[in-house]
């Protein structure tokens, strides 16, 4: 490993022909995701006439059916290029919000939740292939640090935006317009994408094949980890307004202030950071993200035993290690699921990756309303303890034999094992 540190001193902000482009896609994107994602079971239930139940069961059953596809989506981005899976993603994610506006049937709903669901995870295994052909040497990292800065940044102001969009229009009126300005956001996020290349794998230089993600023993310890980590931080997000408000009785701009906190520090935060530990071993990073997340996991699991005057500034700081710890390891993991694939597969290994992402958002909804009915305080131990296993897990690797596998990205340098710059024959047009 290198000792050299100058990613701590250098600039933290992504540099590369075509990281404005980038970022404002991304940011545009988030802002449409934003202004619908609070409220999008008001908005279906609003819309299209159906009861709360059946348009939960149905988003459900819609994001089991979308999983398989994803795996064709990955092999879309391999053999068409990014460029073209992206905005094709993003064009259909527009017509699909149109279309909501126009449906009143469960299956006519369920068939476009499928289309929104499968579009969606396209974007995500898209994006980092995007970054990994694109930006210049040594900077993948702090491009995909910018995606997490513009989606933090780009949630927030969204949904600020559409208080603003009811307080204008009350009722089924306001909900149509959001429909019409999210699709709006994702029809100009696929614009966008057009001044950037496309990246695709380069077939004269690639190995015939690279084994599946599954059996590519590395690779699939991380794509676990993340998957235990999301988890983790999905059931979190879900669990704790409901926790506190239901459970606790604490007053409800509680939990505002707990993900304002969250989300500023995520935006001013994130590039700082990463330009911080670059250099460093990703699996210590990896160890030491996942440890701080317990946290506020362990201020919640004894949160009834402090009176509200004392837990407040508990559950502040303990948001704000949280959130470090978020930073850390999710920043690590992403940076990782893209070095340890190889090129040629790189959209199909990512696909992989989001299915097991799809896997734990389908699982989180019933874990979270599981433990909430029958051990509130159990919920938070429970993922305090799989924090604790998964730094610990990271910390075993870190010593194994695989860890040589893993490459440690120093800036100004070639990154490592994982590193594939310069690409020539990657990147063209879609």
């Amino acid at each position: 490993m290198s000792n050299d540190r100058t990613g701590s001193r250098g600039p933290t902000l992504p540099r590369g022909e075509g990281v404005g482009w980038f970022g404002t896609a991304a940011l545009v994107n988030a802002v449409g995701t934003g202004f619908f994602y609070p409220y999008q079971l008001l908005f279906f239930v609003a819309v299209t006439d159906l009861s709360l139940t059946t348009v939960g069961a149905g988003l459900t059953v819609a994001t089991l059916i979308a999983l398989p596809a994803v795996l064709l989506v990955g092999r879309w981005v391999d053999t068409w290029g990014t460029k073209a899976v992206l905005i094709s993603a993003a064009l259909l994610r527009a017509a699909v919000f149109v279309g909501y506006l126009f449906i009143h049937h469960v299956a006519a709903f369920v068939a476009l939740a499928v289309v929104a669901a499968v579009a969606q995870r396209a974007e995500q295994v898209s994006v980092p292939v995007l970054a990994s052909g694109i930006a210049p040497e040594g900077e993948v990292g702090r491009w995909l640090a910018l995606t997490r800065v513009t989606l933090n940044a780009g949630m927030g102001f969204g949904g600020l935006l559409a208080g603003l969009v009811f307080v204008a229009a009350d009722g089924r009126s306001g909900f149509v317009a959001m429909g019409l300005l999210n699709a709006l956001s994702f029809a100009l996020t696929a614009l966008l994408y057009l001044p950037l290349p496309s990246v695709r794998p380069s077939r004269a230089t690639a190995p015939v094949t690279a084994g599946r993600p599954w059996r590519r023993g590395m690779f699939r310890w991380i794509a676990l980890t993340n998957f235990l980590l999301i988890t983790v931080i999905v059931a979190t997000e879900a669990g704790l307004p409901v926790y506190l408000i239901e459970e606790l009785h604490t007053p409800t701009w509680t939990v505002g202030l707990l993900f304002a906190v969250n989300t500023v520090l995520m935006v001013f935060l994130q590039l700082p950071v990463t330009g911080r530990v670059e250099g460093r071993s990703p699996l210590r990073v990896v160890a030491v993200g996942s440890l701080l997340h317990a946290g506020l996991l362990a201020v919640l699991g004894l949160a009834g035993t402090f009176p509200f005057a004392a837990l407040l500034p508990l559950l502040i700081l303990g948001m704000a290690i949280y959130t470090l710890g978020e930073i850390l390891a999710t920043q690590t993991l992403s940076v990782l699921l893209v070095r340890l694939a190889p090129e040629r597969e790189l959209g199909f290994y990512q696909a992989f990756n989001q299915v097991l992402v799809g896997l734990s958002l389908a699982v989180v909804p019933l874990l979270v309303a599981f433990f909430l009915t029958h051990a509130p305080a159990g919920l938070w131990w429970l993922l305090t303890v799989a924090t604790l296993a998964l730094s610990l897990g990271m910390l075993g690797l870190h010593r194994s034999p695989a860890a040589g596998a893993v490459p440690v990205p120093v800036p100004g340098t070639a990154s490592g094992p994982g590193d594939r710059h310069p690409r020539k024959g990657t990147t063209g047009a879609a």
